[in-house]
C-alpha cells in the first residue's frame, strides 16, 4: 500500500492498521486518562460584562490562562482571585485541547445548559442577571428618618 492509498483510508481503518502493526508495544502501555469536561462553567470578566469559559476557543483560553497566572504571582489585592481564575482556566485548557470544537454540557449556577460552540469572540454577557437579581437589588429600601425609634 502506498502512502497516498493509506492516507485515503477512513481514519478508523487507518488507525486499525497502525494498531495492528504496533500491537506488541501498545498492549503494554496503559490507556491514558482523558480529562472529563468541567462540571461547572466559569465566568471571565471583560470590559462591559463577562464571557463563559465554555464558549471560548483553545487559543483564547490559553492566552487568558497565561495572563491570569502572571497576575496571580504579583503581590496585590487581586492575586488570590486571579489564581483561582487561572486554576479554572487550566481545567478548561486541558479539556479543550482534546475536544477543540465540542459544545460543553454542564451547570451554570442552578441551570443545566449546553453552551454555544467555542469561539474566539464569545458573546459578551451582562453582569446583572434579571432572572437571579443580586441581594442588593432585593434589599428593602432604606428606612426614612421618621421611622427611627429610640
Amino acid at each position: 500500500m502506498t502512502r497516498d492509498e493509506f492516507c485515503s483510508l477512513p481514519a478508523a481503518v487507518a488507525l486499525g492498521l497502525v494498531y495492528d502493526l504496533a500491537r506488541l508495544k501498545l498492549e503494554q502501555i496503559p490507556k491514558p486518562r482523558l480529562p472529563l469536561p468541567p462540571k461547572f462553567d466559569g465566568r471571565l470578566g471583560r470590559t462591559g460584562g463577562f464571557v463563559w469559559m465554555s464558549e471560548m476557543d483553545l487559543g483564547s483560553l490559553e492566552w487568558w490562562l497565561t495572563k491570569k497566572t502572571e497576575s496571580s504571582l504579583k503581590d496585590d489585592q487581586y492575586a488570590e482571585r486571579n489564581g483561582k481564575t487561572a486554576d479554572t482556566l487550566a481545567k478548561w485548557v486541558e479539556w479543550r485541547k482534546l475536544f477543540p470544537n465540542d459544545r460543553w454540557n454542564g451547570t451554570r449556577g442552578n441551570d443545566r445548559v449546553t453552551a454555544e460552540a467555542p469561539s474566539r469572540e464569545p458573546k459578551l454577557q451582562e453582569w446583572s442577571d434579571k432572572k437571579n437579581p443580586t441581594q442588593r437589588e432585593n434589599a428593602p429600601p432604606p428606612a426614612e428618618e421618621d421611622d427611627y425609634r429610640f
